[in-house]
């Protein structure tokens, strides 16, 4: 006789689960103010099966014509608040700041090699020393420094892309790595197949392609998955944990072990890690050590992927709308001329191209999931109940930017010509969580895209007859997004 006991018991959990939820469902409309509107969750598995797991951006965009600029979802047991308004993102993260400055921990975290990240630290003293390092390095009075090691690099970039235009999009990853090596490191990388710029890359491709939504769910849901032995047939997280611990150790240690070695010989020239380990301590502190290469190797995977992405978006929008590229580029040629290469000193001049870079962080920002934040308590905000969860969607906002598909430079601009106050921090985030290198990262991303439009244009291929091979935007998935 077949032993039913086993059976019975899962029906049993099962139903249990789903009087749970329904119970508390009921009760969180019960008791106090109400929970944002949102979809109507199913029993235990809430809203996951309504999400598009590898692009939730666009299922947050869908839901914000029913539901409005606040929503609540449950991805399974999770609480989700997805905020597509700015003007309720600065009221929270802004004017809220001691609530809302805090991120979700997840179990997942730590065996991906992501724990020192600091976009995923919890509010507390080791965000606050991170922080400090960075925020002495990269705050907008220092950011004068690295004009030079960016228009260098800007330059060598001009000469690769004359050299082999096809390659485009290696010449801009080439850029990035040899700003932010030369800035963190002082290291220049020679190649594209340089061995620092391998570990680098290895180590940001492994955590963008598993801290994705839909894998976090699943393992802190069941994270039995991850103490599975690597060679158990399934075992995929397991191994792909192996590996984002071996490159999470590579990217920290290689790249330091190189300032190290020219500090204790006394041969080196400013960057960040030397400079930071002179100015808090040096070697003999374990703490503010670890931090360091923490910071450095952190400072790296958020800024290359993220910068190389943003330019390929800006070659795609100058494609689809050659009206505004050749703006931007009758702007250029009367301020800078046809004698030289436009620098620095040009960008006051130069409106048009700021408004241009603003309008590609926001047309198709390249990390439209963001990076989810967390409140210290639960809050009250226009009569609805916050728990303690908060993401964000708002750069397509209808209401403050019409027409949000579309790629309109103007839309920062005054009838005058003249720069908006609208800054544009949608692509850095809100409050304390605002990234702190975003005025480094916006220096770079100016004197790459006003070089570029000074020396060449941005074309459809043309296809055996001469004619126009049309252009279909398609954007990879996860953390950060690839035109």
């Amino acid at each position: 006789m077949l032993d039913d006991r086993p059976r019975l018991y899962l029906a049993t959990s099962a139903l249990a689960l789903a009087a749970f939820t329904c119970y508390r469902k009921y009760r969180d409309k019960q008791s106090g103010p109400p929970l944002p509107p949102g979809p109507t969750p199913l029993p235990i598995l809430g809203n996951i099966l309504s999400l598009d797991v590898a692009r939730p951006w666009l299922t947050f965009n869908a839901w914000r014509s029913t539901y409005g600029d606040i929503i609540y979802a449950r991805l399974l047991n999770k609480p989700v608040v997805v905020i597509n308004s700015e003007e309720v993102a600065k009221d929270l993260f802004e004017w809220r700041s001691t609530i809302y400055s805090d991120k979700p921990q997840s179990i997942v975290y730590e065996p991906f090699g992501s724990d020192f990240n600091i976009a995923f630290m919890p509010y507390g003293d080791r965000w606050r020393l991170h922080r400090r390092i960075y925020h002495q390095a990269f705050r907008q009075t220092e950011v004068h420094t690295y004009h030079a090691v960016q228009l260098c690099c800007a330059h060598k970039m001009l000469l690769r892309v004359l050299q082999d235009p096809s390659e485009y999009p290696r010449h801009f990853e080439m850029f990035n790595a040899s700003v932010v090596l030369s800035i963190l490191y002082d290291y220049d990388p020679k190649a594209r197949d340089d061995p620092i710029i391998h570990i680098m890359e290895t180590y940001a491709d492994r955590v963008v392609a598993n801290l994705t939504p839909g894998p976090t769910v699943i393992l802190e849901t069941f994270p039995f998955l991850l103490k599975l032995p690597k060679w158990f047939p399934g075992a995929t997280f397991k191994r792909a944990s192996l590996e984002c611990l071996k490159a999470a150790h590579d990217v920290k240690e290689i790249p330091f072990q190189i300032v190290k070695e020219r500090m204790s010989t006394g041969v080196t020239t400013p960057c960040f890690v030397a400079d930071a380990l002179n100015r808090m301590g040096r070697l003999d502190n374990a703490v503010i050590t670890s931090a360091v290469k923490e910071a450095a190797c952190i400072a790296f995977a958020a800024s290359f992927e993220t910068a190389t992405s943003t330019l390929l978006v800006f070659i795609l929008a100058m494609v689809l709308n050659p009206d505004v590229q050749a703006k931007a580029q009758a702007e250029i040629d009367g301020v800078v001329g046809k004698d030289r290469l436009p620098d620095f000193s040009d960008r006051p001049a130069l409106p048009y191209i700021d408004a241009v870079l603003r309008e590609t962080l926001r047309w198709h920002p390249v990390a439209p999931f963001g990076f989810p934040g967390a409140t210290t308590t639960s809050d009250t905000y226009n009569g609805y109940f916050i728990p303690r969860a908060c993401q964000g969607a708002i750069t397509h906002d209808e209401k403050r930017y019409p027409s949000p598909d579309e790629f309109k430079p103007e839309r920062f601009l005054h009838e005058d010509g003249s720069l908006t106050s609208d800054i544009m921090h949608l692509g850095f985030g809100f409050g304390r969580r605002m990234c702190v290198g975003r005025h480094v990262a916006e220096a770079s991303l100016w004197i790459a895209m006003t070089s570029f439009l000074a020396m060449f244009s941005a074309h459809k291929a043309l296809d055996e007859h001469g004619m126009d091979i049309p252009v279909i935007p398609k954007f990879s998935t996860g953390l950060i997004v690839f035109a």
